[in-house]
């Protein structure tokens, strides 16, 4: 298992590219854990330590990189999961004090609205949903995606 540590600056001007940094990396990797720590001082920033596996390691079959998607490769109704599952993701980040992308990342929202998986186990197959994000999140996406 590796490590990797990324710093995201909380200026307005830093930030965007701050997550665009750690959402490249995380797409390329299979992560194992990650954790953050917010830091205080001039400026603020979030510690963020990420382990991981190269892509080749031992990462299960299920969870093969998939095609690389984008919002423009949803229909109508996929984009409108998408929207909620973003909305779900900010409202859950604020309240577990957590950047957004530490809940779950644009690439695989993207990809749950796009394969819209009716269970957990069908949910685990999705690239960024480990045993930890399925247990903590799992039945809260699950419910969104009933919910259409």
């Amino acid at each position: 298992m590796n490590l990797k540590i990324f710093n995201t600056r909380l200026s307005a001007e830093n930030v965007l590219n701050d997550q665009v940094a750690i959402n490249t990396f995380m797409n390329t990797v299979a992560v194992q854990n990650t954790t953050a720590q917010f830091i205080p001082g001039n400026p603020d920033y979030w510690s963020i330590l990420v382990f991981y596996n190269e892509e080749n390691d031992t990462k299960p079959k299920e969870k093969e990189k998939p095609q690389a998607i984008t919002e423009n490769d949803l229909t109508l109704d996929e984009v409108t999961i998408f929207s909620a599952l973003k909305l779900w993701r900010k409202d859950r980040a604020t309240e577990i004090n957590l950047p957004e992308f530490m809940v779950c990342h644009n690439a695989t929202l993207l990809f749950i609205a796009k394969e819209k998986p009716q269970d957990l186990v069908a949910l685990s197959k999705i690239k960024g949903m480990g045993d930890q994000k399925i247990a903590t999140y799992g039945n809260d996406i699950i419910a969104i995606l009933n919910a259409f």
